[in-house]
């Protein structure tokens, strides 16, 4: 959503900007246009930012047997086989 609503503002502003010649009563429509670019432009590396940081490493969760083969093997020896369990 963040990338196509700083795409937007982005294109609106622009809009507004450079191709609109009309204008309203206490309105300067080439400001807002301005102020809509900006907006947009800060969006869109708002969103490049949040994007490009690692995401977390989710959790995978172990059954209650995992736990169990793991309590028979020992203190220090998850992970580990014995000669007798290959």
């Amino acid at each position: 959503m963040p990338m196509a609503g700083g795409m937007a503002l982005l294109t609106i502003g622009a809009v507004l900007a450079f191709a609109v010649t009309g204008s309203l009563r206490g309105i300067d429509l080439q400001t807002v246009g301005a102020i809509l670019m900006v907006a947009g432009a800060i969006l869109l590396l708002l969103h490049l930012v949040v994007r490009g940081r690692p995401r977390p490493k989710r959790w995978s969760a172990r059954s209650r047997q995992d736990a169990m083969d793991d309590a028979d093997r020992g203190p220090g020896r998850r992970g580990v086989r014995d000669d007798h369990e290959r």
